[in-house]
């Protein structure tokens, strides 16, 4: 026994002594010293992510690595971030995001998870991105059903503790509609599906990589070991949900296509825009496949989008100084809704004030660090330091954030008035929709599904913390999310 103790110890030494070895060939950026051999920086990273990574800029500057999980990681700051999101020739976001998520095994009836090239390119193509202003009557219409069942009159007040799973619910209704039609989004088993996905998903990236503190990638392979085996799969109920509903639709529009011809009234949703590319085959459906993507669709968009609105929610709870400019906006806008109180689209570009307090929520959502790459191959950056091949480089978003060249004075506090840009522009100094050529194509219909709601939230509510202070972002690690303490909701006097 005490043999196998030393050969192993032994062998772990190795293994780690050859993974950092350093290439001599290359000018790589400093490794921050650290102390306990394997564990690294990971305690520090994980429970202190905040005041670690200021105190490695502070003391290394720009470009620094770190040990994490049995991998080193370079951090570039906002001087080489867009370097980094610029060079999709060199960075890939996709690759790492395959790491994460074992979708090769999740999913069998599609190759191209990941693809954000593909993806995007479906995005980009289809009326979600070139005609959202047909959305605009449904978009509105789900947001208040939706609001009035997991919110109410709230004639007595109403207090929430978990903001961010009622808005999921609120968000999901809505896209569900924008995504598989009105139709089939009324059906509860669609909303929950919505709602429910991407948390199920999650248990990725909450279980920590301790496999691959023994080897870099042992991680991955044991993680599709229970999906392989078919004990575990959380795509699988989601997607049997989408599978059952996609047919009835898909069938019905096929049938009713034919029936009808030239005076058939074509939906508009994304299914739609799924029956409609080269690939679909109307005598040869595979439904699996339409129901797959529209999962992976529902991962990229409904969190990321519930939790930038649950966070301007609370980011307007915390600050109660601004709700009465915010209400004077949105009722100023809310006259020029027609008999159904539906707005027209483009009163979105008069919401200046609410535009710009999105923003500036956004830019305080809270991310020390986001949007990590695999390098595809060696690079030397402008100021002379290089990763090689299979490296990881991560955004050390904060750098950006706080930065008063490149936010104005004052960027540590939070003030809705500095921004004179739309919330879904992205810059240099704006990193929530990342960059160059990927940059979210889903941020126009997130950035209006969250003013459509807010502005109904406004009008409708007073909205207050629940501990009378501003309420602090939850952390794990590098990624921050909205507070889980009470939220009040009160029935605004007309």
């Amino acid at each position: 026994m005490f043999q196998t103790i030393v050969l192993g110890f032994i062998l772990l030494t190795t293994l780690y002594i050859l993974k950092h070895l350093r290439d001599p060939k290359l000018n790589m950026p400093p490794l921050v010293r650290y102390k306990i051999p394997i564990i690294g920086h990971t305690f520090r990273y994980t429970f202190n992510c905040e005041k670690f990574l200021g105190q490695c800029r502070k003391e290394y500057g720009e470009m620094f690595s770190l040990y994490i999980w049995g991998r080193t990681i370079t951090f570039v700051g906002k001087e080489y971030t867009h370097e980094v999101l610029s060079r999709s020739d060199v960075f890939d976001f996709g690759v790492l995001f395959r790491k994460m998520i074992p979708g090769d095994v999740m999913y069998t009836s599609i190759d191209n998870f990941g693809d954000l090239r593909s993806y995007g390119k479906m995005i980009r193509g289809s009326s979600i991105s070139n005609k959202l202003n047909l959305y605009t009557e449904r978009i509105q219409k789900s947001l208040y059903l939706a609001t009035q069942k997991h919110i109410g009159d709230c004639n007595d007040q109403k207090v929430i503790y978990n903001i961010y799973s009622a808005i999921t619910k609120i968000i999901s209704a809505s896209i569900a509609n924008v995504f598989i039609g009105e139709e089939e989004s009324e059906y509860d088993d669609v909303i929950s599906t919505f709602a429910e996905f991407t948390k199920d998903i999650a248990v990725f990236f909450l279980i920590p990589p301790i496999f691959d503190l023994i080897f870099p990638g042992l991680q991955d392979f044991v993680k599709r070991i229970p999906i392989r085996l078919g004990l575990y799969n959380p795509v699988t109920r989601h997607v049997n949900t989408l599978i059952k509903h996609v047919k009835h639709q898909v069938d019905k529009r096929l049938r009713e296509k034919q029936k009808y011809g030239d005076s058939w009234k074509r939906p508009t949703d994304l299914l739609q825009d799924f029956m409609e590319q080269k690939s679909f085959d109307p005598n040869n459906i595979n439904y699996t496949a339409l129901a797959s993507n529209l999962s992976i669709f529902i991962f990229a968009s409904i969190h990321s989008t519930s939790r930038a609105c649950a966070n301007v929610v609370v980011d307007l709870a915390s600050r109660p100084e601004y709700m009465q400019e915010l209400y004077e906006e949105q009722l100023e806008i809310h006259k020029k809704t027609d008999e159904n109180g539906i707005l027209p689209f483009e009163s979105l570009k008069e919401m200046k004030n609410l535009d710009s307090f999105i923003r500036e929520s956004l830019r305080f959502t809270g991310d020390v660090a986001a949007l990590p790459h695999w390098v595809l191959k060696d690079h030397t950056f402008s100021n002379g330091l290089q990763v090689p091949k299979g490296h990881v480089v991560d955004i050390y978003s904060y750098d950006t954030y706080h930065d008063e060249s490149l936010q104005g004075p004052n960027p540590t506090s939070f003030e809705p008035h500095r921004h004179n840009v739309p919330a879904s522009k992205v810059g240099r100094n704006f990193l929530t929709f990342g960059g160059g050529k990927h940059m979210c194509p889903g941020r126009f219909l997130a950035i209006n599904e969250i003013k459509f709601f807010m502005h109904n939230a406004i009008l409708n509510y007073n909205i207050r913390t629940e501990s009378g202070k501003i309420e602090d972002k939850f952390r794990l690690g590098p990624v921050a999310l909205p507070s889980n303490n009470g939220i009040i909701f009160e029935k605004r006097a007309k």
